[in-house]
């Protein structure tokens, strides 16, 4: 039985910006970039591409077969995907492959959590009235107003 994926919504959100995919999980307030193949892999498994689908592309590169796959394991990880039932393939092919396997490199999410402490603040509750905007109760800015 193929495996398929969804984005993880409402959790998760994610914007092609030009062949770059970034995608931020609301829960964790990491957010990823995704550029070329690894963008494809993720565009190919929205568009309901099964797994088996993707990882047949790559039957003659072991090596690579494996990337896709544990890059397919870090994206249900991170909580970007999920699976989905009821799916049913389209009857075109995968835009991954309409690419030459010789050309792909090994797919790379890279998380960035410097926004992290921002993203989880919660907006109504963690706003400071003199600032207007949200402000952890940790920071510098909210404990200089209390001193």
């Amino acid at each position: 039985m193929p495996t398929f994926y969804e984005l993880a919504t409402p959790q998760c959100s994610a914007e092609d910006f030009d062949g770059e995919i970034v995608a931020i999980n609301l829960n964790s307030g990491i957010y990823f970039s995704m550029k070329s193949p690894a963008s494809w892999i993720f565009l190919d498994l929205c568009r309901d591409y099964s797994v088996e689908t993707i990882l047949n592309i790559f039957h003659g590169d072991n090596d690579l077969r494996f990337a896709v796959e544990a890059f397919i394991g870090e994206l249900v990880t991170a909580g970007l995907l999920r699976t989905k039932e009821g799916a049913v393939e389209p009857n075109n092919i995968p835009f991954l492959a309409s690419v030459p396997v010789a050309s792909l490199t090994r797919p790379v999410l890279e998380p960035f959590g410097d926004m992290q402490s921002l993203l989880l603040l919660d907006p109504v509750h963690d706003v400071d009235a003199a600032m207007g905007w949200p402000v952890s109760p940790t920071s510098e800015v909210s404990r200089d107003k209390k001193e």
